[in-house]
């Protein structure tokens, strides 16, 4: 399938044909009438006209009205590789995990052991006769690449979602070309995402852009929707759309537009002199439904809900339209420039005593609503209360049995903290890896998947030390952290070149006004 990448060449030589001689009257006959050359329209057909989709023309659909999944627009990818994120599924084109029926596509998750390719199927070393990789569950992964690949657009999908904890469907997109590097340097467009739906009332879908330099320096941002009338997603169908045009991003949710991100927000370590990179390539489409992960594990449980498992992310269609008014910006087009729906966060959370400005995260034992989490891409971080005796007492110790990964206090709602000043704690390092190379610490605080964080670099304490931090809110906010919705108050990332076998100690983490 060729892709919609329109661009007006034919007319592009034209004009240098015309444009290239010495300007000199001598060189035309007088008797010669001069035509200017025809401008040829390379637009598709039926992108000429059509009203009824406000200067938006539907150059590519899907609408599963046949037997079966149409090869020529999808291919399905076949790993074990867990997502990059703890996934526990294996990805397969068996007809038992996707399939088409009543004019619907149905991608199913269900609990079975699987084996297959530890890598992603564009790894160079990727053999589909591989099974090194694992999962426990099985469920598919489609998407366009090659096949369709845009440059600007309107992406929408009307479909009914999964639930239960451990659920994690998504309508997305990826570069094609990696034309940056790799993730994600060269972005990342979440249209829709989901996780544990109808699980202590989740109903939240979430827009997301991935974007900035290789870990940790990775950025997103991003925002959750409530559907109007406490109404859930995996209840019935809805709309869910991104209009994508030169330097802006907007999010739809059944016509409402509730988020916006533009090229001044976003950017890529690669190129930094491009205002627009890293999204300004071809991305192509995806749709999955993945089980567990760490982004699942963290909201409302821990673990997956095997009993609700199968579960069904079912499609009704999915379209791409582009802008007749400018295909080459996508601009002009816009479906609204007003006002659009915002979801509002929820008042601050109050201190235990709440009577001297402070919010505690941790005194000796994670406050109420936060608790303690992990992420790691192997292996573990071991977390424990030690009594170490003196001023301190009990205080959180941190093992890094990996060699990379972030441990961090987060509750599941998040939380107004803008009139905060400061964060302080206390923090020593017992034990660093032989091979630390370029020691360091990071700390962030952030909303969770999909808010915008702030980070900010530690000085390294005296070994076996304790140390006193104290960091503006307002540098957070400038390093990015929007501070009126944060899920994530504490996150403690060591930037060694090898965590394994680092120990740290924490105590007395307190936001103050």
């Amino acid at each position: 399938m060729s892709r919609f990448l329109i661009r007006n060449t034919t007319l592009a030589v034209a004009v240098a044909a015309v444009g290239c001689g010495g300007g000199s009257s001598n060189n035309v006959d007088p008797g010669e009438t001069i035509v200017d050359p025809p401008v040829v329209d390379t637009r598709p057909e039926q992108c000429l006209e059509d009203p009824e989709n406000s200067g938006y023309c539907l150059v590519w659909s899907d609408e599963f009205s046949g037997s079966a999944i149409d090869a020529e627009k999808w291919v399905h990818e076949k790993n074990c590789t867990g997502g990059g994120n703890n996934e526990a599924q294996c990805y397969t084109d068996s007809p038992d995990n996707s399939w088409v029926a009543d004019d619907m596509l149905h991608i199913r998750a269900i609990r079975e052991d699987a084996t297959g390719p530890s890598v992603v199927d564009d790894d160079p070393n990727y053999d589909a006769n591989d099974t090194s990789g694992s999962g426990s569950f099985t469920s598919a992964r489609l998407r366009t690449k090659n096949m369709g690949d845009w440059k600007y657009g309107r992406f929408e999908m009307r479909a009914k979602l999964p639930f239960g904890q451990g659920s994690w469907p998504a309508f997305w997109m990826l570069p094609t070309d990696w034309a940056y590097g790799g993730w994600p340097l060269s972005g990342e467009i979440d249209i829709l995402e989901a996780v544990n739906l109808k699980v202590g009332g989740e109903d939240r879908v979430y827009g997301t852009l991935h974007y900035g330099g290789t870990w940790p320096g990775n950025k997103h941002t991003g925002e959750a929707y409530q559907i109007p009338g406490d109404l859930n997603p995996a209840d019935g169908f809805h709309t869910y759309a991104v209009e994508w045009e030169e330097g802006e991003i907007r999010w739809y949710v059944d016509g409402d537009h509730y988020a916006t991100q533009t090229s001044d927000g976003w950017y890529t370590t690669a190129e930094l002199e491009n205002p627009l990179a890293p999204f300004d390539q071809p991305f192509h489409l995806i749709l999955n439904l993945a089980v567990g992960g760490d982004w699942p594990a963290n909201v409302n449980d821990t673990g997956i809900d095997e009993e609700a498992f199968p579960q069904d992310f079912v499609i009704d269609y999915v379209r791409v339209y582009q802008c007749t008014e400018n295909f080459d910006t996508g601009k002009g087009c816009a479906s609204s420039d007003g006002d659009f729906v915002h979801n509002p966060g929820l008042e601050p959370p109050q201190a235990p005593d709440s009577t001297d400005g402070e919010l505690v995260i941790f005194d000796g034992e994670a406050k109420a609503p936060y608790a303690w989490y992990t992420w790691t891409a192997h292996g573990d971080i071991g977390y424990t209360i030690e009594n170490i005796g003196g001023e301190y007492g009990e205080v959180a110790q941190i093992t890094y049995n990996t060699n990379q990964g972030i441990g961090f206090y987060q509750s599941d709602s998040a939380y107004d903290l803008s009139d905060y000043t400061y964060v302080e704690f206390d923090l020593r390092v017992l034990n660093e890896p032989a091979d630390a190379g370029a020691a360091g610490l990071t700390f962030r605080a952030d909303c969770g998947h999909p808010c915008s964080s702030g980070d900010y670099p530690l000085d390294m304490p005296a070994p076996d030390q304790w140390a006193h931090y104290q960091i503006p809110v307002m540098a957070l906010v400038e390093g990015g952290l929007n501070a009126s919705s944060v899920n994530t108050p504490f996150v403690i990332s060591p930037t060694w070149d090898n965590q394994m076998g680092a120990i740290l100690q924490i105590d007395n983490i307190i936001w103050t006004r």
